[in-house]
């Protein structure tokens, strides 16, 4: 007889904890998702982490995270993951037990194949009973989006091209440093001669009884480009020559930072969302952006994420984005890439005579390019 008692209340007391259980599963659990870096290279594998978190006393016996990926997101691996029988993406599913204060972390790799921007979708925590029979969920808050930039250029002998056309530019503008003397830093003195203007002689130096002594001064003008990108996928049946002249613009820039030139970077278009989320996710940010001058990581970086943002519509029209970002007084040297002919081009900027101006176009780039190395 005692027998039987213990044994209905044992039972009694794993049917209260198993309801308990069930009715608590969510208490003190929390679901977190974190990506490596938002900006992620095109068919690059990027980590995406889930971690599930119990911040209370007990134990919870059943935790699970799952997350939905869109057919726009490839995994690397197939570890916690289905496929969807629609075909619409895979699916992620972690589990775990907790001991309390515990967590419980796992990495998933995924790839983006494509230039864009891509919302991920909002994590699932999901708690059960003692045995995982009955489950309740909780969608997490929080945003959280990758950005692929656009891919190196990868038109037939690009490189060669490209060297050739930059290094013709930018050796222009090395020369230009050269010719022009910065008045503030002097590098020394030296003596008087014929032709010398009266503003560099230094009286201080000159009423040392060694004569009249001028300035010498250093050479420390910068080298600087102002780069702007107008490409407008309204105009054109071919999507492709947008995503060609992003391409162009992103190896323009890595080759002004390996020449340690300071640039302005402007691009014409609009954008699915303000830098640093700053607008509601869908809203459309419909004026140019800019990266002030420099150059440096950050500054690359920051070029990278507009244009991985860009949607291929332009903002304003040709002329007056030019207008507005590059001013002919300014007489710094200009790279224009378009998809406008580049006549149409040059007569939108209408640059100062002897400042350089350099136009590049999907189509001369490619004819070029077929043509051979310059």
């Amino acid at each position: 007889m005692a027998a039987v008692v213990f044994a209905l209340v044992l039972a009694g007391l794993l049917f209260w904890l198993e309801q308990e259980s069930c009715v608590h599963s969510l208490d003190d659990l929390q679901g977190l998702l974190e990506t490596e870096d938002f900006l992620a290279e095109a068919d690059q594998p990027v980590n995406l982490r889930l971690t599930v978190r119990n911040s209370g006393p007990h134990w919870k016996s059943f935790a699970a995270l799952r997350l939905h990926l869109g057919r726009e997101l490839t995994p690397c691996s197939m570890d916690h993951l289905t496929r969807d029988c629609a075909g619409q993406g895979h699916t992620v599913r972690c589990t775990a037990w907790l001991r309390p204060q515990q967590e419980a972390s796992f990495k998933v790799a995924v790839r983006v194949g494509q230039r864009g921007r891509y919302v991920l979708e909002p994590l699932q925590l999901i708690g059960g009973d003692l045995l995982g029979l009955k489950t309740q969920s909780r969608t997490e808050r929080g945003f959280h989006e990758l950005v692929v930039p656009p891919r190196e250029c990868d038109l037939p002998e690009l490189d060669s091209l490209m060297d050739s056309l930059m290094g013709g530019f930018l050796g222009g503008i090395s020369v230009n440093r050269y010719l022009y003397e910065d008045p503030i830093l002097t590098a020394g003195y030296r003596e008087y001669t014929s032709g010398d203007p009266m503003r560099a002689i230094s009286w201080k130096q000159s009423v040392r009884g060694r004569g009249l002594m001028v300035k010498k001064f250093d050479y420390t003008t910068e080298p600087r480009v102002v780069v702007l990108v107008h490409a407008d996928s309204s105009r054109y049946t071919q999507p492709e020559r947008v995503e060609r002249c992003y391409s162009m613009a992103r190896t323009v820039c890595r080759m002004l930072e390996e020449k340690a030139v300071s640039y302005r970077f402007a691009l014409n278009a609009t954008f699915d969302l303000l830098m640093n989320a700053t607008v509601t996710a869908g809203d459309e940010w419909k004026k140019p952006l800019e990266v002030p001058q420099g150059y440096g990581p950050e500054h690359f970086r920051r070029m990278l994420e507009m244009l991985g943002r860009a949607t291929g519509q332009t903002a304003q029209p040709c002329r007056e984005f030019c207008a507005r970002y590059y001013h002919a007084q300014e007489q710094t040297s200009c790279i224009f890439l378009t998809t406008e002919p580049e006549a149409e081009a040059r007569a939108c900027l209408n640059p100062m005579p002897g400042v350089r101006l350099l136009v590049l176009t999907p189509e001369c780039v490619q004819q070029r390019g077929e043509e051979g190395p310059v």
